[in-house]
């Protein structure tokens, strides 16, 4: 376990000192070896508080605010380490000083407005998308388990009312707890959102936001084509509704926009019927004169000698 936590704290100075040379994916497989060991130390008590010091001896060696992964990546492990360790409150040295060094001492209200914001600022991690990722899913897991429940029915304005970086959170605390492919049910608030362009205005606050509701498939991409055929789609809908009551047609006609839109599209009907009749005449008219040629030559063949 002391080994893992030297690489773990090795990476982060690593990070900070000589980014070109981090590795990512060796980070998060340290990160994930600690955090596996936990339920492991639950059950033995004397090495929990002897890992809890380890903790504590190393997270003083440097400010926690000295780079965003050390605060995003310590806070996180620590918290989770007195949650889910610490059953007699004698192994909680580390947590107890991280959490004096807090602006916002409670954990869900720090993750939210602190970690969240650092996580979302622009340029996070250096643009790592891959640790960014991983981390807000920390957070959003740690929430979900130890604080609050998802509001599985949280409306609209509720969310509109969160700030930019917090609706990125509950987007992927929704994602863990009710599924990720919520945007294809059309009960869901990620359903709405996505229909009245929500995802497009938090997308255009920039790259991060971009890339997360894309990685998600909460963006919308579609080609034009794609976008005439979907309006093609809803014009014919309408129309069929329109034409299931006479009198309901007739009413909507009298409205102007669509009474343009029908005489215009009745016009088109008709001319397109009448260019059909008379190329349907022309070519009855050219079949009969050929059938015609055809057999004026068949009888002058038989009248010759």
């Amino acid at each position: 376990m002391k080994s893992y936590i030297d690489d773990l704290f090795k990476y982060i100075d690593t990070y900070e000192s000589n980014y070109s040379q981090f590795e990512t994916e060796a980070f998060l497989q340290t990160y994930n070896g600690i955090v596996t060991v936990y339920q492991t130390l639950r059950g033995d008590r004397n090495q929990a508080v002897e890992v809890d010091y380890y903790f504590l001896d190393k997270i003083k060696l440097h400010p926690l605010t000295s780079s965003d992964l050390r605060q995003l990546a310590v806070q996180t492990l620590i918290t989770r380490f007195e949650s889910e360790v610490d059953t007699d409150g004698r192994s909680n040295q580390a947590y107890s000083y991280c959490r004096n060094l807090r602006p916002v001492k409670q954990d869900v209200p720090f993750f939210e407005r602190n970690l969240a914001q650092l996580l979302f600022t622009e340029g996070s991690l250096n643009n790592n998308f891959r640790l960014n990722a991983f981390l807000l899913r920390e957070m959003a897991g740690y929430i979900n388990k130890y604080g609050k429940s998802v509001k599985s029915d949280m409306n609209p304005e509720e969310f509109d009312g969160l700030s930019d970086s917090l609706k990125m959170l509950e987007l992927q605390r929704r994602r863990l707890a009710l599924g990720a492919h919520l945007v294809k049910d059309r009960t869901t608030l990620e359903f709405h959102l996505q229909r009245v362009a929500t995802f497009n205005r938090i997308g255009a606050k920039g790259r991060l936001y971009d890339h997360y509701l894309t990685e998600w498939s909460y963006l919308a991409r579609t080609s034009i084509w794609a976008r005439f055929g979907e309006w093609l789609r809803d014009l014919g809908a309408k129309f069929r509704g329109a034409f299931q009551s006479f009198g309901y047609f007739r009413l909507l006609s009298t409205q102007r926009k669509l009474a343009y839109l029908t005489y215009t599209l009745l016009i088109i009907i008709f001319l397109g019927i009448a260019l059909g009749t008379i190329q349907f005449w022309k070519s009855y008219e050219e079949k009969k004169l050929e059938e015609f040629q055809n057999r004026a030559t068949e009888l002058h063949e038989l009248s010759k000698p």
